[in-house]
């Protein structure tokens, strides 16, 4: 094969070509320390890097809203540390209020400090980390509690993405801390009017006393009790009793607990107080009221009564429909008013939970059949007149203002079935009665006009207590009242009717599941200012639970902040945890990512050397033969 110029000057251009090319990916593999610098240089490692830098991102932003989070919840439990810590003075107040001799004074100057706990406490509630609420839920911007203790947040949970499908939740929202609810506190309530011997001043009733040492020995007749109420699962019931003056008080107290429906303890408390639990604890609708009636061994109607003596257990000091005595109105009591502000004092429950505007009255009494039902109000609207109205539930349910009939319409314009009446029906009915705006004409379009219009001057709403609550939103402040009862609640003759109740002279609840904790303050602060130790009828307030059951109260409160921060502890140590993981992944990634993507230094600088000499080699060898001449060659 003959070489010629042209096929040496070939070769020469490729082996050139060649080793500066390799000679420009070893420079460039120790100038960047990487094996390539562009993905077509090496598929396999490009698709590494692309992994190691996808998981080195997943893993820096794990970090990040794990760091983010933590100072989150860590400054929630110092908020909460706090709160615990203001709370125990609180209770160390209370106690001092309970277990010394103290006149209106004393009492006054320690509800005073109390009071600013409290606001302390509303300053605590409403802590800010970057501008945004801890206890808001997800409402960060919105202030969670109000002036009065009202929250105005969410229950929403702040969740942190820590892992593959794996969150955490880096905050305690203010509805389940302020609105929350135990599951292991057993509803609990009591008569307030302490029953004395009657025959024997110095000995205190017990049990085995009889029902003539509660009525006194001068009277000799018989006793009726009318007992009526809610079982713990909103059943409602009412039954009457007939005992001898013979009869023993645990007589009547197993009564008492049959007609409840047997899953109750009652018993009769030193203070001659009846104290009936609920043996199911979390959420109950336990209500309880009771009337004892001498001589009226006929009557089964309260508003027949006309016995002897009325035996009252309960006493409101309510303002009571038509007068008289008012254990014997039961549920025929108007709301209990503040300034434009009327609100009911039967919390209104169905399912476990408090109603809302969907809830169904007959849910609420733990009905799936609604028999036709009729419930009274008596209303003085804003303008100070009074009105009379029937609301009838039945197949076509309608509301009577002073004689006239008015249907009452569902959202597509159909007459309501009483089975499926809302509350929020109930609430438009309240409000265009209240605000005198009642339909101009019979019909779904009048009747959706005058709701509209109502609403304008009168707001109907459940609150968060779960109470029935009317604001005037009008300039007539001082003219509004309300009340509102069963038709049948007084006529014992039929007992199995479901019943309900929004305004009732009934026993006081002195320990439940759900929480509201800045109302629970006001009621123990009150307690305190008017210096009621226990329950009694004949205190200042007649419905305060007293500084013994604040003390017990107050102990629920601790348990559930305590166990509330102890959460937020946890979810702390977690979000720690999670740091700390995706810290040491990120440095394991980082390891894997330099072994597969970064060359070997010194390797490289070794072949760099040797591919350079070699490159000058081939120059030099190139540069002879190019100098060569036929002199040269003749040589």
């Amino acid at each position: 094969m003959r070489v010629t110029n042209q096929f040496l000057f070939d070769n020469f251009q490729s082996d050139h070509g060649k080793v500066l090319s390799k000679l420009n990916k070893l420079t460039a593999q120790v100038s960047s320390g990487q094996k390539i610098q562009n993905s077509y240089e090496d598929s396999a490692v490009y698709a590494d890097i692309l992994r190691f830098n996808s998981q080195e991102n997943e893993l820096a932003g794990i970090k990040e809203r794990s760091t983010q989070a933590k100072s989150l919840t860590d400054a929630s439990d110092s908020a909460l540390s706090e709160f615990t810590q203001t709370l125990r003075d609180f209770q160390t107040k209370l106690i001092a209020a309970s277990n010394a001799t103290m006149n209106s004074d004393n009492y006054e100057a320690i509800a005073t400090e109390l009071e600013e706990q409290k606001k302390h406490m509303i300053s605590l509630a409403n802590t800010q980390m970057n501008g945004q609420y801890l206890f808001s839920g997800s409402a960060t911007n919105t202030k969670p509690i109000d002036n009065e203790g009202r929250y105005h947040g969410n229950d929403n949970a702040l969740m942190t993405l820590v892992g593959d499908g794996i969150k955490i939740q880096s905050n305690v929202d203010g509805q389940s801390l302020f609105l929350g609810d135990d599951q292991h506190i057993n509803k609990t309530v009591q008569t307030n009017v302490k029953l004395t011997n009657q025959i024997s001043e110095d000995e205190p009733l017990t049990a085995q006393s009889s029902i003539a040492e509660i009525v006194g020995d001068e009277f000799t007749s018989d006793v009726r009790f009318f007992i009526s109420g809610t079982q713990g699962d909103g059943t409602a019931f009412k039954s009457i009793v007939d005992t001898q003056v013979t009869a023993k008080i645990e007589d009547l107290l197993g009564e008492i607990k049959d007609s409840l429906g047997g899953n109750v303890k009652v018993a009769l408390s030193d203070n001659g107080n009846i104290e009936i639990m609920d043996l199911k604890s979390g959420y109950s609708q336990l209500d309880f009221k009771m009337v004892g009636v001498q001589g009226a061994s006929a009557d089964t109607n309260l508003d027949d009564v006309t016995g002897d003596k009325i035996i009252s257990f309960s006493k409101s000091d309510y303002t009571t429909i038509g007068g008289g005595n008012e254990s014997l109105k039961i549920d025929q009591q108007y709301f209990e008013k503040s300034g434009g502000t009327l609100e009911g004092n039967v919390a209104l429950i169905a399912n476990g939970v408090h109603a809302d505007a969907t809830t169904k009255l007959s849910d609420m009494m733990n009905s799936t059949s609604l028999p036709d039902k009729t419930f009274d109000m008596k209303v003085t609207d804003i303008n100070g007149v009074e009105k009379d109205i029937e609301l009838n539930l039945s197949a076509a349910s309608t509301f009577i203002v002073d004689g006239t009939s008015y249907n009452i319409y569902n959202a597509d314009e159909t007459v309501t079935n009483g089975n499926d009446f809302t509350m929020g029906q109930l609430n438009n009915i309240i409000s265009m009665t209240m605000s005198d705006t009642l339909p101009a004409s019979n019909n779904s379009t009048g009747f959706n006009t005058a709701v509209s219009n109502a609403k304008e001057l009168i707001n109907v709403d459940i609150n968060q207590s779960g109470h029935l609550e009317i604001n005037d939103k009008s300039e007539n402040l001082s003219n509004i009242q309300f009340a509102m009862y069963d038709n049948d609640a007084n006529d014992f003759s039929n007992t199995t009717t479901p019943s309900l109740s929004f305004m009732s002279n009934n026993a006081v609840t002195t320990a439940q599941s759900n929480l509201n904790f800045f109302d629970e303050l006001d009621s123990i602060i009150d307690a305190v200012r008017n210096g009621v130790t226990d329950l009694d009828s004949n205190s200042g307030d007649p419905r305060s639970i007293g500084l013994q059951n604040s003390i017990d109260k107050l102990e629920q409160i601790n348990n559930h902040f305590n166990n509330a921060q102890s959460q937020i502890g946890i979810r702390s140590k977690s979000l720690q945890i999670a740091e700390e993981k995706a810290s040491a992944l990120e440095l394991n990634v980082m390891q894997l990512k330099s072994d597969t993507t970064e060359v070997d230094m010194a390797e490289t600088i070794m072949k760099l050397n040797q591919v350079t000499l070699s490159y000058q080699a081939m120059l030099q060898t190139i540069t002879k033969v190019n100098s060569l001449s036929l002199l040269n060659y003749m040589k």
